[in-house]
């Protein structure tokens, strides 16, 4: 599934303000950066409140700085993976603001920002993995080589697995070389951390699994991910998702329950996902 939010412009090193949008997860953000820095920042936490809490934010956040739209060097998305929804609503307030003002749009993922947050709390960590709650005793999992001044570096591709299987590869990947390294090379961050921390403790040293402070990035690793002199690819605004969302894992039930033949839902369903629409 693709959105149809697109641009070919790319912003500069040092260019700025640049507006950025995360609703992936629980903890909202919308931040004004530039530069690297935090100018402004606004934020929420709870389940479904990008749609009351985005437009809101990003109308404060920019009356607070006293810009207007025209004055941004562009709007970055963090695409996923994550919260269907939050992904969904928070790429189309970010295509609206392209649309009203014809600034750059653009993508990053998230799970590099959970890797810069764990470095950040944890600044001699050489690896950093990037753990999501994806429900269901799922994780969305992906490890980063870190490097003081370079954006994380992926060491395997982002994939959700059981928690138990995440740590497991946690393990493997965190420490590849026996023998050499100890803990305090390697951070393990995120929420899905905060919610599996036994699977996680069972098979990984203690001192490298951070804090529920570490769950969830903050503005500070948002601006410099995106507009610091080691911010992260851009990337085209397209959803990313790991795992089917609950409405396609359930779609017969729910079909079923609402007296739709199945096969018709299904149909249905495939044909909004290949619409263009976000």
């Amino acid at each position: 599934m693709t959105c149809s939010a697109s641009s070919s412009e790319r912003p500069g090193p040092g260019t700025g303000p640049t507006l950025v949008l995360c609703a992936v997860e629980e903890v909202l953000r919308v931040v004004l950066a530039q530069a690297g820095d935090v100018r402004e920042s606004l934020s929420a936490t709870g389940q479904g409140v990008a749609m009351s809490f985005l437009a809101p934010a990003v109308a404060g956040t920019l009356s607070r700085a006293g810009l207007v739209l025209g004055d941004l060097a562009g709007v970055a998305c963090v695409c996923g993976p994550g919260s269907f929804s939050g992904i969904r609503v928070s790429l189309a307030v970010a295509e609206g603001l392209r649309l009203g003002s014809g600034i750059p749009l653009w993508g990053v993922t998230y799970p590099p920002l959970v890797a810069r947050r764990a470095v950040a709390l944890r600044p001699g960590a050489k690896r950093a993995a990037a753990v999501i709650h994806a429900r269901k005793g799922l994780v969305s999992f992906q490890v980063f080589a870190m490097q003081p001044g370079q954006a994380p570096v992926p060491v395997c591709p982002a994939g959700v697995l059981p928690a138990p299987l995440a740590a497991q590869s946690a393990r493997e990947l965190l420490f590849p070389h026996a023998g050499k390294g100890g803990p305090e090379d390697a951070a393990v961050a995120g929420s899905g951390l905060r919610n599996n921390r036994e699977a996680f403790a069972a098979v990984l040293p203690d001192a490298c699994l951070l804090s529920d402070e570490a769950a969830f990035p903050g503005a500070v690793d948002l601006a410099a991910a995106v507009t610091g002199p080691d911010r992260d690819a851009a990337l085209p605004p397209d959803p990313i998702y790991l795992r089917p969302s609950d409405a396609e894992e359930n779609l017969e039930a729910i079909a079923r329950g609402r007296g739709m033949d199945p096969g018709r839902a299904k149909a249905l369903l495939d044909a909004a996902m290949t619409s263009g629409l976000p």
